[in-house]
């Protein structure tokens, strides 16, 4: 029997990150965006407390968290430490992340990866 589901996601979350490999990425900030799609266990009743479920406030905080870290190399790199980070909620089943730079190529609206990960124990 398959176990019930809901999903929360973020749309287009934009922040300014210090994100890549080349000298000016590393002193200057660039715009990314963030899209998360996250599966959790429904565990939806009629009365719930917020507790129950995963707070996309929380995941919006979480990669600001990472953020303010400072420079990452790859954004590959700044996907899996997002990860982690939100994957601490073991509310959470799974974990989608995109993230785009946006100014990187001027006949290209953007650039960048999507990562799927799951808990552990899944």
């Amino acid at each position: 029997m398959k176990t019930k589901t809901y999903t929360v996601f973020i749309k287009n979350l934009l922040c300014k990150a210090f994100v890549g490999i080349y000298k000016n990425e590393k002193r200057t900030k660039q715009r990314v965006r963030f899209n998360v799609l996250i599966h959790a266990e429904d565990n939806i009743k009629y009365i719930n407390s917020i507790s129950d479920f995963v707070s996309y406030e929380d995941v919006i905080n979480k990669i600001k968290k990472v953020l303010k870290r400072g420079h990452v190399p790859l954004i590959e790199n700044l996907a899996e430490l997002i990860a982690k980070e939100c994957l601490k909620d073991k509310k959470i089943q799974t974990i989608e992340i995109k993230i785009e730079k946006l100014d990187v190529f001027k006949d290209a609206e953007s650039v960048g990866v999507k990562i799927l990960r799951r808990q552990k124990n899944e």
